[in-house]
C-alpha cells in the first residue's frame, strides 16, 4: 500500500500547475453535485412523484448532456477550457436552484435539462484537458487520481448529504419536510458554485487552433473505430439507465432505510470504488487493459443479481458495494482505452460522441426503468441490466479480442497513445 502511495506521491509532484487546479475544483463540485443526486429523487418523492415520473425528471439530466456533446466538442476548439467550465459551472448552478424552488412538472423539466446541458460543458472538458496537460507516462496515474478524486468526494458528500435534512431540521424545527430538502438541496448546489472560484486560477495559454471546422472533418473520421467504441457504452447506458439512479429508491422501499442509512451507503459505496481506483493502475500492470475492463464487468455481474434475488440487507449492500467497486475502477483504464484507439486529431470528437450516444440511451432507459419499477417492482430491471452488461462484454470481446489473442503484450506504463504534451487550457 505504502508502495502505491509513493508512486501516486511521484507523479503528483510532476503535476502542471493546471492539473492540480483542475483536480481540486473537480473535487469541490464533485462533492457538492453528490449532495444533489442523493437528496433530488427523495426530494421528488416528497413533491409526490411516482417512480415513473422520477425517472422522466431524472433523465433530463442525461438528455441535456446529450443535447450539448457534440455542440461543445466543436466550440472545445475555440475557447479556453477554464472559459468552458467556469460558463457551465455557474449556469448550470443558477438553474439547478430554480429548479428545486419550482412545483410544476414543466418547470422541474426545463430548469434541469438547461442546467445539465451547461454541465455538459464541464464534463466534455474533462478527458481533453487532462491529456493536453500531461505526459504519457503520468496518464495512467493522473486518470485514475481524478476518478479518485471524484469518488472520494461522493463519499464525503453521501455522508453529509444523508445527514444534511436532518441537521436542517434540527436548526429549524418547524420547517416543513419539503422546504428541508429544499434547503438541504440548495446548500449543495452552492458548493458546486464555490468551485468555479478554484476553477478561475486556471492559467489561460494559448490553445492550439485547428484549420477547419470538427464539422469539416466528419468525413475523414475513422468511424468504423468509433462506433466500435461507442458499442459496449450503449450496452452499458441500457442497463444503468435501468436501474442505478433508482438505487436509493429501492432501499428506502423494501428495506425502509431512513435518508441518513442510505447517505451512509451511498458514503461507503464511494470508498469501496476510491479503493478500487486506488490500485487500478497496479493492477493494470498485470495484464492487457482489455483484460482488465471484461474482467471487472464479468465479475460484476454476479453481484447485480444479488440484489435482486436476495432479502437480506446485509447482502444486497455488500452485492451494492462490490458491484460499484468492481465497474468503476475500471473507468480510468476504459478512458485512456478509447483515446489509444483514436487517431490525436480525433480525441475530442470521440469522446463527446461516446458521450454523446450514453447519455441519450441512459435518459431514454431511465424513463423505461420507473416505468418498469412502477408497474413491475425492481426485480425485472436489475436482470435486464445484468443481461445489458454481459452485452457489452460480448462487444469488447468481439470488437477488441484479437488484441487479447496476441503472442506477446508489451508492458507499458500506461497504455495510452502518444498525444504530444502541450500546455493548454
Amino acid at each position: 500500500m505504502s508502495f502505491m502511495v509513493g508512486h501516486y506521491l511521484c507523479h503528483i509532484k510532476e503535476f502542471p500547475q493546471n492539473v492540480k487546479i483542475f483536480l481540486l475544483g473537480n473535487f469541490v463540485q464533485a462533492f457538492g453535485l453528490s449532495i444533489y443526486s442523493l437528496l433530488f429523487n427523495l426530494f421528488l418523492k416528497e413533491l409526490g412523484y411516482g417512480e415513473g415520473m422520477i425517472g422522466h425528471l431524472i433523465s433530463t439530466t442525461t438528455l441535456g448532456i446529450t443535447l450539448m456533446c457534440l455542440p461543445a466538442a466543436m466550440i472545445m476548439e475555440k475557447f479556453h477550457v477554464k472559459h468552458l467550465v467556469m460558463t457551465g459551472t455557474l449556469v448550470s448552478s443558477f438553474f439547478y436552484i430554480l429548479q428545486i424552488f419550482s412545483t410544476t412538472t414543466s418547470a422541474l423539466f426545463g430548469f434541469g435539462l438547461v442546467a445539465s446541458m451547461f454541465l455538459a460543458l464541464f464534463n466534455i472538458s474533462v478527458s481533453p484537458f487532462y491529456l493536453r496537460n500531461s505526459t504519457p507516462q503520468m496518464r495512467m496515474h493522473l486518470f485514475s487520481l481524478n476518478s479518485g478524486s471524484v469518488m472520494f468526494a461522493h463519499f464525503v458528500g453521501y455522508l453529509v448529504g444523508g445527514s444534511l435534512p436532518e441537521l436542517v431540521r434540527v436548526l429549524n424545527p418547524e420547517m416543513g419536510r419539503l422546504d428541508i430538502f429544499r434547503v438541504s438541496i440548495a446548500t449543495a448546489i452552492f458548493v458546486v458554485f464555490c468551485s468555479s472560484l478554484i476553477f478561475i486560477r486556471i492559467k489561460r495559454v494559448p490553445i492550439p487552433r485547428l484549420k477547419n471546422s470538427i464539422l469539416g472533418h466528419f468525413k475523414e473520421k475513422d468511424w468504423s473505430m468509433i462506433l466500435k467504441l461507442v458499442a459496449p457504452k450503449l450496452f452499458y447506458a441500457l442497463g444503468g439507465g435501468l436501474i442505478i439512479p433508482f438505487i436509493n429508491l429501492y432501499l428506502k422501499e423494501r428495506f425502509q432505510l431512513s435518508t441518513q442509512m442510505i447517505g451512509f451507503a451511498y458514503a461507503t459505496l464511494q470508498l469501496f470504488i476510491f479503493l478500487g481506483i486506488f490500485i487500478t493502475p497496479t493492477l493494470v500492470k498485470r495484464m492487457p487493459p482489455l483484460m482488465f475492463i471484461i474482467f471487472t464487468a464479468l465479475c460484476s455481474v454476479p453481484f447485480m443479481v444479488t440484489m435482486a434475488v436476495s432479502g437480506s440487507i446485509g447482502m444486497v449492500l455488500g452485492a451494492f458495494f462490490l458491484r460499484g467497486m468492481l465497474m468503476n475502477m475500471s473507468t480510468p483504464v476504459t478512458s485512456i482505452f478509447e483515446m489509444e484507439h483514436v487517431k490525436e486529431q480525433e480525441c475530442v470528437f470521440a469522446s463527446a460522441l461516446i458521450l454523446f450516444f450514453y447519455n441519450l440511451v441512459y435518459s431514454s432507459t431511465t424513463r423505461l426503468g420507473g416505468w418498469m419499477i412502477e408497474n413491475y417492482s425492481f426485480g425485472p430491471t436489475f436482470y435486464l441490466a445484468a443481461a445489458c452488461y454481459l452485452g457489452a462484454i460480448v462487444c469488447y470481446y468481439k470488437f477488441f479480442g484479437h488484441e487479447l489473442r496476441k503472442k506477446s503484450h508489451p508492458e507499458v506504463e500506461t497504455p495510452v497513445a502518444e498525444i504530444p504534451y502541450i500546455k493548454a487550457a
